[in-house]
């Protein structure tokens, strides 16, 4: 009788562990099948960090310093570009305060020195009006993993590099008014540079650039309040080093008349209707990046 009851309770014994191993080996089962699945998870969770840190990296390169050397956008050939504007006097970049020249000199052989060949990339600056400053490369919205950063800068689409205002009054006999603006060869390969008059009462004047003519009398009169023109590139210096241009407006006499002349520099290819002061104003825009492995 003793030895029955010792079997039963071996036997319920072994029925309890098998019971408790089923669910067990369930499970494990299960983990494994999921194991490729967790594998993956982790590795594109660590890649993409990765991925975003490189990004912020770069980002931060851009929008925070000034580049090696500081003055590279008018040289050309850089260690390292940046894109903040440099102050002179304290010798320090001016941080998320973007420098049109420096904007306007990016291409994607110094962009493609500064992310490495291993990445694809995508910049896109315009102001938080809505207004396109530069956009470099080509979106690859093809791309496994993608990264986007974003950083929020001051930057202006259009530089004023030269002005007669306030100056030019009717003085009751012709007169004329110069001043000078700078260009070189580096310069003259990221911008277009305009002529913008703004003519109240004036019925003839005439705008030259190193004594050619931009503006002719015939475009000025007193019903025509804005003339805007493009400079003919031949028209400016274009050495290595920077060379002064002088700037000559020549008007006639109209009682209470006044004019304002201005020079403006743009990224080639900015459309004519961009060419005005209010772009010249500094404002709130934002600088985005994509970055991905190609």
């Amino acid at each position: 009788m003793r030895d029955l009851l010792s079997d039963r309770r071996g036997f319920a014994f072994s029925l309890d562990v098998l019971l408790a191993i089923i669910p067990l080996t369930i499970l494990l089962g299960m983990l494994a099948a999921d194991m490729d699945n967790i594998m993956y998870l982790t590795q594109s969770t660590v890649y993409q960090s990765s991925l975003d840190r490189q990004a912020s990296d770069v980002a931060d390169a851009l929008v925070e310093s000034s580049g090696i050397p500081p003055d590279w956008e008018q040289k050309g050939n850089p260690d390292s570009i940046g894109l903040a504007r440099y102050d002179p006097v304290r010798k320090i970049p001016q941080k998320n305060y973007l420098s049109p020249a420096k904007i306007a000199g990016i291409n994607t052989t110094n962009m493609g020195e500064l992310v490495g060949p291993e990445y694809g990339y995508y910049i896109n600056i315009s102001t938080t009006e809505g207004l396109t400053v530069r956009t470099l490369g080509t979106l690859n919205t093809s791309a496994p993993d993608i990264a986007r950063v974003e950083r929020y800068v001051l930057t202006t689409k259009v530089e004023r590099v030269g002005s007669l205002e306030g100056l030019i009054r009717d003085a009751g006999q012709p007169r004329t008014y110069t001043t000078n603006f700078p260009t070189n060869d580096a310069y003259l390969r990221i911008y277009d540079y305009w002529v913008l008059v703004i003519n109240r009462g004036y019925d003839s004047a005439f705008v030259d650039v190193n004594n050619n003519r931009v503006v002719p009398p015939n475009e000025i009169n007193r019903h025509i309040t804005e003339i805007k023109k493009q400079i003919n590139e031949t028209y400016l210096y274009n050495y290595t080093e920077f060379r002064d241009n002088i700037l000559s407006v020549r008007t006639q006499s109209n009682p209470g008349a006044s004019m304002d002349v201005y020079i403006l520099a743009a990224p080639k290819g900015t459309p004519p209707g961009q060419i005005t002061l209010d772009n010249v104003r500094v404002r709130p825009a934002r600088f985005v990046l994509y970055l991905w492995l190609k």
